[in-house]
Formats: C-alpha cells, sequence, structure tokens
C-alpha cells in the first residue's frame, strides 16, 4: 500500500507513469481506484485539494454566474452555506464545489436513491431525453453501489412500510398522482453517528497500488498533435511544485464543472477544447431546481412532521435511516406530459435555538446576551443529548458500545438523530415544517459551462456558468404544489399554506435554486452530435480519455445522484478492466 502524499512531497521532477490516471479524490474518482486496484497494476489518483476541506483550496472553487435575483441568492446561501466551512455564495455562484479526499461527500447529506425506469426512457416531451442503457443493465452496478454506500434494503416505495412493521398512514395524500417515495441515507462505517465520507473510509484502507496524490491541481490535458489521444496531463500545486503524468487511460471524475473545464482549458492542440469537436462541452448543465411550495400551519408542526419524518429499519447487521415523502406517479408523467419531481418535508431552526445561542455565547457574538443566556438555560435536555452526540462521535466509548448505541438510535430515534446529524450532531429546536418540491430539469443546450475572463491562482480561466431553471422545470414545480395542496385537502389532511407564489400561480417569480447536484456537462450519448462521451463513458473523439459522475448525465430524474454517480462508476471499472485484460494477450 502507498501513502497519502502531497504533491510538495514528491522530490522527483521527472515523469511518471501509470496504467491509469484518475483526475479526482471524490466518490467517483476513489470508488474507480479501489475497484481498479490489481497486484502488478499502477494507479495514480489526483486530488486537487488536501486530505480534507481548507480555506486555501478553496479559492479554486470560484464559480461566475449572474443572475441570481437577491431571494435566491438569500435561500442559497441559507441552503449550502451549513453544508461545508467554507463554502460563500459569493465565491461559487452556482453549485457547491468541494477539494479534499472525498470530494462532495464532505458536504453531502447521504441522501440516496436510484433513478426511475422511466428516467431512462426517450419521453416525446423531454427533449433530448433517453439514456444509452435502461434501468434492468444498471442495476446489478446499483446493487454493488448500495453496498458501497452502506445502505439498508433497496426499497424506496411503499412497500418499505411493511419492512417497517408499519402501517401505512391513515390519512395519505397518495393518489392517481403522487405515490410513496423514501429516502434513505448512506452511514459512515468508521464513525456511526456520520453519513458515509469516502476520502476517511478510503485512507482507513488503501488498497494496493493505488498512488494517492493530494495538494495536485490538474491545469491541462496532454494529447497528440491531432488531439485525438490523451496522453497524460500536467498537475500543479499552490506551493509552486508540478509533475507531469502519463498513461495510457485518463479518467476525469472531478465533477460536472471541473469535468468540462478541464476539456475546455486543454487547447494546445485543439483550439475549441478537448473532445469539443462538435461544441457539446460544458452544454446541457443540469441541477434539480427546488423551492419551497407551501408550509405546515403552526397548529400542526409536530403531527406532519412525525409523518413525513425518518423511520429505522434494521437490515445488514445495522440499522439505517429512511425519509419519506411522495413523488410524482409515472402514470400522470405520461398523462400530463410533465417533466419527473419529488416532494420532502424539511424542519426550520427556531431562532432562539440553544446551540445557535449557546455558539454566539462563546464566540462573543451575541448581540442580545439576555436573550442568548434565556435560551441555554431553558434546554438542557436538548444539551445534554448534543453532549452526548460528541461523546461517540469523539470515540470516548468503545466501539462496539459506541456502534450499538448508534444503531439503537437510528432505529427507535431516527428522526431525532437524522435531525442532529443534519445540524452537525446537535440536536436543533425547530419552528416550522416547509415542504419542498425538486423537479427534474430537462437539458437545454444554453445551459453551459463555459471559461470566464476571470482567473484562478494558477492563471487558469474559472468556469463561466450560464443556467437557468427554465420556464419547463419552474411550470413542473407549481404543478407539484398544487398537487400537493389539493391531494392533503382530498385525503382530509390538515390544509397546507401555499407560498405566496404558488397562490399567485406566478412560477417565474418563485425563488428557486440549485441543490448542488451538477449534471450533463459531459453528456452520454450515442450521437457524437448530442453528447461528449459513448455508452462506456469514452470520450467520443479522444482515445484513452473517459469521463464519469454527474457529468454524464443524459436527464436528471429527481433523485440525488450519487448513487446513480457510483453505479455508473463500478460499470466504467468492469469495461477498463476488460480493455486492460485483452490489452495484455
Amino acid at each position: 500500500m502507498m501513502p497519502v502524499q502531497s504533491l510538495n512531497e514528491i522530490e522527483t521532477t521527472d515523469t511518471l507513469h501509470a496504467d491509469l490516471l484518475i483526475v479526482g479524490g471524490g466518490a467517483c474518482g476513489l470508488t474507480l481506484a479501489r475497484a481498479m486496484s490489481r497486484p502488478g497494476r499502477r494507479i495514480i489518483l489526483l486530488e486537487s485539494g488536501g486530505a480534507t476541506e481548507d480555506a486555501a483550496h478553496e479559492t479554486l472553487n470560484a464559480v461566475e454566474m449572474p443572475g441570481w435575483s437577491d431571494e435566491e441568492a438569500a435561500t442559497r446561501d441559507s441552503y449550502h452555506k451549513t453544508l461545508t466551512r467554507h463554502w460563500s455564495g459569493d465565491h461559487q455562484q452556482y453549485g457547491v464545489r468541494c477539494r479534499g479526499l472525498g470530494g462532495s461527500t464532505q458536504a453531502w447529506a447521504g441522501k440516496s436513491a436510484p433513478l426511475d425506469p422511466i428516467d431512462y426512457e426517450a419521453r416525446n416531451w423531454v427533449p433530448l431525453s433517453g439514456w444509452p442503457m435502461d434501468s434492468a443493465e444498471l442495476a446489478p452496478f446499483i446493487e454493488r453501489a448500495s453496498d458501497l454506500l452502506n445502505l439498508g434494503p433497496r426499497v424506496y416505495d411503499e412497500r418499505l412500510w411493511e419492512l417497517l412493521r408499519r402501517d401505512p398512514p391513515t390519512l395519505s395524500p397518495e393518489n392517481e398522482a403522487l405515490r410513496t417515495m423514501f429516502w434513505q441515507f448512506a452511514r459512515s462505517r468508521r464513525q456511526m453517528t456520520d453519513i458515509m465520507r469516502f476520502g476517511a473510509d478510503f485512507q482507513a484502507d488503501l488498497p494496493e497500488g493505488v498512488q494517492v496524490v493530494t495538494q495536485a491541481t490538474v491545469t491541462s490535458l496532454d494529447s497528440t498533435a491531432d488531439g485525438t489521444c490523451c496522453t497524460g496531463l500536467i498537475a500543479r500545486s499552490l506551493a509552486g511544485r508540478h509533475i507531469k503524468v502519463e498513461a495510457p487511460v485518463c479518467v476525469l471524475a472531478a465533477g460536472a464543472i471541473e469535468n468540462a473545464r478541464l476539456l475546455l482549458l486543454s487547447r494546445e492542440n485543439t483550439p475549441n477544447g478537448l473532445g469539443n469537436d462538435h461544441d457539446t462541452v460544458g452544454r446541457y448543465l443540469m441541477d434539480h431546481p427546488t423551492a419551497v411550495v407551501a408550509r405546515a400551519a403552526p397548529d400542526h408542526l409536530s403531527r406532519m412532521a412525525a409523518q413525513f419524518g425518518l423511520f429505522g429499519l434494521r437490515g445488514n447487521g445495522q440499522s439505517h435511516a429512511y425519509m419519506y415523502g411522495l413523488a410524482l406517479t409515472d402514470h400522470m408523467q405520461r398523462k400530463k406530459q410533465w417533466l419527473n419531481g419529488a416532494l420532502f418535508v424539511t424542519a426550520e431552526r427556531a431562532a432562539d435555538d440553544p446551540f445557535s445561542a449557546l455558539r454566539r455565547l462563546l464566540r462573543g457574538q451575541s448581540k442580545a446576551w439576555t436573550s442568548d443566556v434565556g435560551s441555554v438555560l431553558r434546554s438542557p435536555v436538548r444539551l445534554a443529548r448534543g453532549a452526548g452526540a460528541r461523546v461517540l462521535e469523539r470515540g470516548y466509548l468503545p466501539d462496539t458500545l459506541s456502534r450499538g448505541i448508534a444503531d439503537l438510535a437510528v432505529r427507535f430515534m431516527p428522526n431525532t438523530l437524522a435531525g442532529d446529524l443534519r445540524s452537525g450532531h446537535l440536536p436543533v429546536k425547530l419552528s416550522g415544517v416547509r415542504f419542498e418540491a425538486t423537479t427534474e430539469q430537462p437539458p437545454d443546450p444554453a445551459n453551459r459551462v463555459t471559461l470566464s475572463d476571470a482567473r484562478d491562482p494558477f492563471g487558469s480561466p474559472i468556469p463561466h456558468v450560464a443556467w437557468s431553471g427554465g420556464e419547463a422545470a419552474r411550470s413542473n414545480l407549481l404543478k407539484l404544489a398544487h398537487t400537493l395542496c389539493a391531494s392533503f385537502d382530498q385525503a382530509g389532511l390538515p390544509p397546507l399554506i401555499s407560498e405566496p407564489w404558488v397562490q399567485e400561480g406566478k412560477p417565474a417569480t418563485a425563488p428557486i435554486f440549485d441543490l448542488g447536484h451538477s449534471l450533463g456537462t459531459t453528456r452520454m450519448s450515442d450521437d457524437p452530435k448530442l453528447g461528449v462521451v459513448d455508452r462506456d463513458c469514452a470520450v467520443h473523439t479522444v482515445a484513452g480519455l473517459y469521463a464519469i459522475g454527474g457529468s454524464v448525465f443524459p436527464t436528471s430524474g429527481h433523485a440525488n445522484p450519487t448513487l446513480m454517480m457510483v453505479a455508473l462508476t463500478l460499470r466504467l471499472a468492469d469495461h477498463l478492466e476488460g480493455r486492460m485484460t485483452s490489452a495484455r494477450r
């Protein structure tokens, strides 16, 4: 096993050689490295950041995207700023980018679900829809990916109620339009109260023959003079060191924004960028446009939080947390020619949350000292729960005991534990329950990543993003909102309070935001004129070069994409293994 090493610690100036070169140390890059590890095979994985996030490498995450309204910018800020230590909406004007081993799994919530079978289909009401494979072909890889993510039973619909040994809600909004939808959360194997963090798990069990080089930002890809074959790359550190790496196979696994940017930056032999013969690199950028559509009435917060909360299920030797929500039925999508979409509940933190108050007091930032002290003194039980979570987290108890306690918490108090995890392992005080809708976004060539005139610390152009939720996606959010409220009324559930833009029927005014699910900039297509990679994730016009991750999605569906990204990575690993085996014969 090779230790993880910073580029600044590599003494040689000679060109490094590998059998397989991977750019990016996120979920896809680390999964591919482990899957491809074999005795005698040399794999080099380059990660731009360090072992974890840091402020210096956050400077490389700048994204330029004008156009957010003040309300949308504020919504993005409140939604994303708690995910990472360094994210700023002014700096990352689109998306949530993370440098450091583990990539975006340093910031994600662990929320997981597969695409629906309809998402793979060519639908005449969704332009450019259709994947080169169907759900059956990807099913075995989704199963393997679920194991890697430490997920429980692969049940995401109403059948889960039976496994939970619970009766479905007596009053339920499910009908012709809405169906039961469950998400589950990837749990760390190492830290029982945390979600899956790929970087920490990878470092705890380094695979054979994989050299991980951190603080190594790829600034350009090398190719033959005609640009038809990738030969390697150049990587640099913020401290001024650089290396050249050559390999017969190079895989870009740096995220949808960076994968496209790297291809566009590589212009020495191809003026429009490597693999960009048809001007498709960076196009068809998608996300999951999301908006608050309604809120529970103050008198019904507890009831709604309980009904649309989290549920614990024992399986595979441990307990797993599932979140209940709603999704559009295939029938409604076909009948009304709607995009796919889903609805879920988010609890809101109270202004007098004791942990926020305590943090302000300890940091000397309190502007209402008496009020903050009162909030702390009124919440001894909640503070004790937070202290207990810290004991588990920091390893003060034997591992066996910690695992047992965490499993019991997931099984019998999933809402409590999940809330603790989402707020940094601290049980917060809640003031509201809001219903959020998220929608599929049709691929649109106008939504794209290009290169800005602004430069990063290496002198390279930063990514410029043109992205809009679009009329179709906004309209779908309004349809989801109306369907949800009508379904509550029909089921006899407490009426919801629609957001003003829903009441007025004006989706153009909805304060939507990106979920940080950047997809589609090197989309998969059998036709080189409509995509960047083929069904095996090979760049159409550049031999030896592949891309993997959310950037290859032809369409977005509504599901959080990490499970599908890992599944596609495992499929790519099988393809590369077959290719390398054939090359040795």
